[in-house]
């Protein structure tokens, strides 16, 4: 790390990942709750019209919210194993023309642009 205010770009940077993270988790954990509440009154009507199809709603229903939910789970995750990574390597070992090279996906990229073009103005 060359100087004071690389180290505050990072930390900007980090903290702009981490600020990321909790708004995707909060987003994703109030549609998941809003989605089992819909689920749950959608199998109950069903199943009291007709039986049968509610088992084949559910399944569909709770299949699609699973993989929304693993791949949501699958950014936050990279996100977070991105910022540990870049706090193990502080204060020496990493800059912010490092980091991206930390990053998996493009959601972490444009966090990064984001962050040090708000750094700068």
């Amino acid at each position: 790390m060359q100087d004071h205010e690389d180290c505050a770009r990072v930390c900007r940077v980090l903290a702009a990942q981490l600020t990321e993270v909790q708004a995707r988790f909060e987003t994703a954990s109030g549609t998941l709750i809003a989605t089992l509440g819909q689920l749950e009154a959608t199998v109950a009507a069903e199943m009291a019209a007709d039986g049968g199809g509610a088992a084949t709603a559910l399944q569909d229903a709770l299949d699609s919210l699973l993989f929304a939910q693993a791949q949501e789970h699958d950014l936050i995750r990279q996100m977070m194993a991105a910022v540990v990574q870049a706090l193990s390597l502080l204060p020496d070992g990493i800059d912010t023309d490092r980091l991206p090279e930390l990053y998996v996906t493009e959601a972490q990229r444009t966090v990064h642009a984001v962050a040090l073009a708000a750094a700068a103005e």
